[in-house]
């Protein structure tokens, strides 16, 4: 009998509205020596390591009788379940049934494809293998001696879509964000990925979307703060380097990057998503400058997400069209490229 992929179901799939893409599963700190459950997707799976300390994820229930293999335990590599003792391999099938020689053809539970880096666990989302490979993000690797790092993680009653189209708004930074600056914040799109080279590798054209976010010196009482704090400048320029469900991002003051940033998702359920970002700052060698930046970003960023939260947890349900101005290019111009991402979910599960 041929196993089942372990991908949702067409209506599923539709009604998440998820693009083909790596997904954060869950930050690898969080996965040790034991099984846990973990919800994506609107299903229910769970997450344990095999030998080597590889991870895995796939279908939480047992196919004997249905118990969670989130409360099994593991043995030589293998995640036994508690009720029965079947024993599952990495690769979802059936090891060993005691007292039995035989092990049914069905007896399988085959596991999304994942990868462990950058402090998470990815998971590929459309299909039994990746279409493209989890990008590159150098300045994230959570042992280099070149970055200093911080995590934030806020679970929101928005969608992928939502909270990753955000960065290619500039209209909120004004109206949500309050920046008062000697001017007006404008985006334009970028069209070669070689462009973020300093970002990481470049990723390949039809997975990639690329914009640069510019804004002039910050006024009045915020310009007061910055220049107090050493933190103004002349112009800031936010760099966008992403592909459907992620983003690298580097911010910059007269042209000084200030730090790196990853922005991702994992999608629990339909207009549920955790919201994940990673914040890069490059030291100095100098350790008092460093802490300082370090704080001072670290309190930026939460500052920024947390006025973003409220919208994503009381916005319109699902990802609806709403009415385009001429400075919503960027939205629109993700949110076509997003779609033809979750087109290719919709055509290989």
């Amino acid at each position: 009998m041929r196993a089942r992929r372990n991908t949702a179901p067409a209506e599923t799939s539709r009604d998440l509205h998820l693009a083909a893409s790596w997904y954060v599963a869950l930050p690898s700190a969080t996965l040790g020596r034991k099984p846990r459950p973990v919800t994506l997707f609107g299903q229910e799976l769970v997450a344990w390591r095999g030998a080597g300390g590889r991870p895995v994820i796939m279908r939480r229930h047992c196919p004997h009788m249905g118990a969670s293999l989130a409360r099994g335990r593991l043995v030589d590599g293998l995640l036994e379940c508690p009720f029965h003792g079947w024993r599952f391999d990495t690769s979802g099938s059936c090891a060993a049934i005691p007292g039995s020689e035989r092990i049914p053809a069905a007896a399988s539970s085959p596991p999304y494809p994942v990868v462990e880096r950058y402090g998470y666990v990815w998971v590929w989302y459309g299909g039994p293998e990746p279409i493209f490979d989890l990008p590159d993000m150098p300045s994230m690797a959570p042992h280099t001696d070149r970055y200093r790092h911080f995590r934030l993680a806020d679970t929101t009653n928005a969608t992928v879509r939502r909270i990753m189209e955000n960065t290619y708004d500039p209209d909120h930074l004004i109206e949500l964000h309050g920046l008062e600056v000697a001017g007006h914040p404008s985006l334009r799109m970028v069209d070669d990925p070689g462009v973020f080279r300093d970002h990481g590798a470049p990723m390949s054209p039809d997975v990639w979307v690329g914009a640069e976010l510019t804004w002039p010196r910050y006024a009045g009482r915020l310009g007061n703060i910055t220049r107090l704090l050493g933190t103004n400048a002349g112009s800031f320029v936010l760099r966008v380097d992403g592909w459907a469900a992620g983003q690298r991002i580097s911010y910059l003051a007269d042209g000084a990057e200030q730090y790196q940033l990853l922005l991702a998702a994992t999608p629990i359920a339909a207009n549920r998503t955790v919201q994940h970002i990673t914040v890069a700052v490059e030291k100095s060698g100098r350790r008092a400058r460093d802490l300082f930046n370090l704080l001072v970003n670290r309190l930026e960023i939460t500052f920024t997400s947390n006025q973003d939260l409220p919208i994503f947890n009381t916005i319109r349900e699902g990802d609806e069209h709403g009415i385009y101005l001429d400075s919503d290019h960027g939205v629109r111009r993700f949110r076509k490229h997003y779609q033809s991402w979750v087109d290719r979910a919709d055509a290989r599960v």
